[in-house]
């Protein structure tokens, strides 16, 4: 007799096409619960589907000992249902600290390049995200403030990834591992509620259920509700942009076409414009577009360099990049406690001086701020504040590295690299915008005196903040 898992996950294959026979999936498994779960559910079926399987697994150098444990448990799973095990290693505190972002994202884009890589072009990649997964994605998403697709949860399928347990509950996963007899591993960073999601988890969860014992199917059904409403909308704005560009020209919309359009298929069109081009995704922005087309007029949504242009009977997106900013002399150490630079209409470069850092608070300082600090005796010669130039490279860690791949390895989309701020010594950049300074200019417990760099928009820059220098 099949479990509620089984019944639910073979359910979800058949009904959304997730797998066809003969398929070759990448499972990425951590060894928790969920994932040991979807390893085992695809194994009991690869022979009778032909499914090519091959294990997953990325030890994110975070958890010492525990996440070592994790890595030969998996290795020890794999080889007894004679499946090939592939494990990728990786610092993600590094890799957060490279590419300007948590910890957590960091692993998130570690696992899912390490995924595609195994997954291979016509492979798909499963993940075992579960009903309680994509609630609290739900409800992270209402605290940090949401449209309509944020409250869709976690996709079926995005490209060829799936989730073939996205309907199964925790408790129906427990239930068909006991039935299996197959133990898992325990993380111990989910007991804690340092992060936002485990907060969600042990302390709004309970509550919701209590106050409603079937909260978690009342979820799946708006969930799906929501989301067969949000693919509505994306038909509705798929159709409307082909009619709206063929009434334009030149990648450009019709401007009184798109206002006569209801406003969530108008707002998802604008929203697209953005996402085609990598650029930042917030209401405020949105906002903004929305009157500008209405009004006319030309509006920076992406600072310096990206304008939303409404004029005449179109409007368009457009990308105006600058023709290099620079080079302005910078005196480090600088001779006041802080100084702001121009650079461009509407960027701010902020210098702070400090003094050496108290010994018992090197190591926090290291991970968290310093990031963005120069040791200003160890910059050589005379320094420039200025553009990316040709060759320009820089060994952010241990290896040199050129300038566009640094910012290509933060996500940084290659249009908007021509606009971002760049210091550098007689030898070289020192410090680069998004990336943070070099490795050979880094702050240490013995640094005399250092300056702390800080970019700002326009509207961030108030008057009071340091002495502004000359425009770049």
């Amino acid at each position: 007799m099949r479990t509620p898992l089984e019944e639910k996950a073979l359910d979800a294959l058949q009904k959304y096409s997730l797998l066809q026979p003969g398929d070759r999936i990448a499972v990425g498994v951590s060894g928790g619960a969920d994932s040991v779960a979807l390893l085992r559910f695809l194994a009991q079926y690869r022979a009778q589907y032909r499914w090519e399987i091959t294990v997953c697994h990325v030890n994110h150098g975070l958890r010492g000992a525990e996440a070592d444990r994790d890595e030969q448990f998996v290795r020890a799973l794999a080889e007894r249902l004679g499946l090939p095990c592939l494990v990728h290693r990786c610092d993600a505190a590094a890799l957060a600290a490279t590419q300007h972002c948590s910890v957590e994202e960091a692993g998130r884009r570690a696992r899912y390049s390490f995924f595609a890589e195994a997954a291979g072009e016509s492979g798909r990649i499963a993940t075992a995200h579960t009903l309680q997964d994509s609630i609290e994605t739900v409800l992270l998403n209402m605290i940090r403030g949401t449209g309509l697709h944020g409250l869709c949860g976690i996709p079926r399928i995005r490209g060829n990834i799936i989730r073939p347990l996205l309907d199964c509950t925790r408790a129906e996963v427990e239930q068909y591992l006991a039935a299996l007899g197959q133990p898992y591993c325990t993380d111990s960073t989910n007991r804690a509620d340092d992060y936002t999601r485990n907060a969600v988890r042990h302390r709004i969860l309970p509550q919701m259920q209590a106050l409603n014992p079937n909260f978690e199917a009342a979820m799946a059904r708006m969930t799906a509700q929501l989301t067969a409403q949000w693919s509505l909308t994306e038909e509705l704005a798929a159709r409307a942009a082909q009619q709206l560009q063929g009434a334009a020209c030149g990648g450009a919309l019709d401007r009184q076409g798109l206002l006569a359009l209801p406003e969530p298929v108008a707002d998802r069109l604008l929203l697209r414009l953005l996402e085609e081009q990598g650029l930042p995704v917030s209401a405020a922005v949105l906002g903004r577009m929305r009157q500008t087309a209405r009004t006319g007029g030309r509006l920076e949504v992406a600072g310096r360099c990206w304008y939303f242009v409404a004029a005449g009977e179109t409007v368009r997106l457009l990308y105006c990049p600058p023709q290099g900013i620079g080079p302005l002399p910078l005196s480090l150490p600088p001779a006041e406690k802080s100084v702001v630079f121009r650079f461009g209409a509407q960027k701010r470069i902020k210098l702070t001086l400090c003094n050496k850092i108290v010994a018992n608070q090197s190591e926090k300082f290291n991970i968290s701020l310093l990031k963005n600090a120069l040791d200003c005796d160890k910059i050589i010669g005379n320094s420039v504040l200025r553009t990316r130039r040709p060759g320009d490279a820089m060994a952010a860690g241990k290896t040199a590295r050129p300038l566009g791949e640094l910012w290509g390895a933060a996500g940084l989309p290659a249009l908007l690299r021509p606009s971002l701020a760049v210091i550098a010594d007689e030898q070289g950049p020192v410090w680069a915008e998004t990336v943070g300074r070099a490795a050979r200019v880094a702050v240490t417990p013995g640094t005399k005196q250092f300056v702390i760099i800080e970019c700002m928009e326009e509207n961030e820059y108030e008057n009071g903040q340091g002495h502004l220098q000359g425009n770049v």
